[in-house]
């Protein structure tokens, strides 16, 4: 009972903390001053409208994520003065990551005189001046026509700010790692229950200690991630855990791009995490339970080694292991061609907005779903 009314007055401090705390309204009257004068004539725009701060679940991540998408799809971000969703772009750490991008900031919908598509989670009427919208649903559910749309995970925006992406790696040079892993795999943080009793998923944790044991005493824990980095001394098996070693993540994708596999372990309390795009991103063949988590869901065999348990995953290790080369060659030459097509900057937003669906519905939390 106590539980439950001290999360009740959580959530209502968080509602009516943007209306009260000096740092939130000093944030949204600073979003207030960038108005459009950053808009260049004839720079198409899509409206971001949402009051709901759902939208910023998880520090913004998400948003800030595919906010950076539009913007490498060519549009010009305008966003409605919602005060809690507003003012998070100066106060939370992810969103703070988009000041520098040019965008717009205005009071009310009305105040556009050009035609605009609209990213919104209201239920209103459609506006005149709106080409497209996209209405935005907070429901946990998959897709249920070919109008509706999953959003799908990004590289993180702490990287995606820090990295050009594509990463300019070749598919047939030979890399210096078999498979690479790295990530923190913190005790109690990375081995949480949900994962198996909700999805039916091995943990981080559970996932290193079978790989590792599969195989053996080849497995190389650099103690310098630079050193690491700038060797191109053949390991079958690298192993960060990046709460002792870190790797700067500005050379991350780098790292990535050094190995022919990627151990793609789950999040803390769900099956996607950011180090599997990142890993596809670099080329990395990821080796992975969840393959079915995606919006378009990778094939075994084609463009990663998919398993099912504890035993599936040591054969996929061994496989793994004895691969020979055309045959890598020939697996990051798939993983190229799905991030060109799905993954690479722009092209979530570019599906978006496609031809043919001028009204749509994205779904945000389509990847916490049990497949």
């Amino acid at each position: 009972m106590s539980s439950n009314f001290g999360k009740s007055l959580e959530a209502s401090f968080r509602r009516i903390r943007p209306f009260l705390a000096p740092s939130y309204r000093r944030a949204f009257g600073q979003m207030l001053k960038r108005g459009m004068k950053e808009h260049r004539e004839g720079e198409p725009i899509v409206v971001c409208d949402f009051a709901n701060p759902a939208i910023d679940s998880v520090g913004g991540r998400y948003y800030a994520s595919m906010v950076l998408d539009l913007i490498e799809a060519g549009y010009f971000p305008v966003f409605t003065a919602h005060r809690p969703t507003l003012s998070s772009f100066v106060i939370s750490r992810k969103k703070s990551l988009l000041l520098h991008h040019r965008m717009g900031v205005i009071r009310s919908l009305d105040e556009l005189k050009q035609p605009y598509f609209l990213i919104t989670d209201s239920c209103g009427p459609v506006p005149e001046l709106a080409e497209k919208v996209v209405r935005v649903t907070y429901d946990h559910r998959l897709k249920q026509s070919e109008s509706e749309i999953e959003l799908p995970f990004f590289v993180h925006p702490q990287i995606g700010t820090k990295v050009a992406l594509p990463h300019p790696y070749q598919v047939a040079t030979p890399r210096s790692a078999r498979i690479f892993f790295g990530g923190n795999t913190m005790e109690h943080r990375y081995d949480k229950d949900v994962l198996g009793d909700f999805y039916g998923l091995l943990t981080r944790r559970e996932m290193l200690a079978t790989a590792s044991s599969a195989a053996g005493d080849t497995v190389y824990r650099p103690t310098d991630a630079e050193t690491w980095l700038a060797a191109d001394d053949f390991h079958p098996f690298v192993l960060f855990e990046t709460q002792n070693v870190k790797i700067p993540q500005k050379r991350w994708i780098d790292a990535l791009a050094k190995a022919d596999f990627f151990l793609a372990c789950p999040g803390v309390g769900m099956p996607l995490c950011h180090n599997l795009i990142e890993a596809i991103a670099g080329g990395a063949i990821p080796i992975l339970q969840y393959a079915a988590y995606l919006p378009k869901p990778l094939q075994h065999g084609k463009n990663c080694i998919s398993f099912s348990d504890v035993k599936s995953l040591e054969s996929a290790i061994r496989s793994v292991l004895e691969m020979p080369g055309e045959q890598i060659i020939e697996m990051r030459q798939n993983v190229k061609d799905y991030y060109d097509e799905f993954m690479a900057p722009g092209q979530f937003s570019r599906r978006l907005f496609a031809d043919g669906f001028p009204n749509r519905t994205l779904l945000i939390n389509a990847y916490r779903v049990p497949r």
